[in-house]
């Protein structure tokens, strides 16, 4: 736990500019050729992901920085289910073009690492043993996979406007995860690394999308 509180705010840092990159360069560009109400979809999402969130507290936070913190179980729950969708963008992604989905696993991959930072310290602090804590987190990263193999299957040769509106629904939890969840945590340190780290994680989507070809 000491090391993630330590070294997340970079790793946060670095996702939040890949996620963001990610969904506005490359994804919903995508989402908007493929179905025509692809941002009224985005727009649904980030609503859905708002009241979702605030019900369940996924927001973690250590004792005494706020009012309110997630308990293991909700915080397990919470996080499971995004990783879980997180598969259902790399399926949508891949079912667009290879380049797409290439773009969609890096961003998924790099936001997956401080959020298995996060779920860790959030189980190891509210009293979780170390097994169970290791058990629960293989859970939540094995949702991705399971979330990915079964959307490209489900979502084979469907048509494109059901496509758009996946791949829609995917940009939509990127904007949500990089604005609502990663930057606003690296205002809680003022270092400068913190820009280096967003501008790096945009420079290497934007650099990927380039070199794959593609959106």
């Amino acid at each position: 736990e000491r090391w993630a509180l330590k070294h997340s705010a970079i790793l946060i840092s670095f996702s939040g500019g890949v996620v963001l990159t990610a969904a506005f360069i490359n994804i919903l560009p995508e989402a908007t050729e493929l179905n025509s109400s692809s941002l009224t979809y985005v727009l649904i999402t980030l609503i859905v992901f708002y009241i979702a969130e605030h019900a369940v507290m996924i927001h973690s936070c250590r004792e005494g920085d706020c009012e309110s913190h997630p308990m293991g179980w909700l915080g397990f729950m919470g996080i499971g289910f995004h990783s879980l969708l997180d598969g259902v963008a790399i399926g949508a992604g891949f079912e667009a073009s290879f380049s797409l989905g290439i773009v969609a696993t890096i961003g998924v991959l790099l936001h997956e690492l401080p959020e298995g930072i996060t779920i860790t310290s959030i189980l190891l602090h509210t009293g979780f043993s170390k097994k169970n804590t290791l058990l629960l987190s293989w859970v939540v990263a094995i949702a991705t996979p399971v979330g990915a193999i079964g959307s490209y299957f489900f979502l084979k040769d469907i048509s494109k406007e059901f496509l758009g509106f996946f791949l829609a629904i995917a940009a939509g939890s990127f904007i949500y995860i990089g604005a609502s969840d990663l930057l606003p945590e690296t205002h809680k340190n003022s270092s400068r690394k913190n820009i280096v780290a967003v501008l790096s994680g945009a420079l290497l989507i934007y650099l990927v999308g380039n070199l794959i070809g593609g959106h």
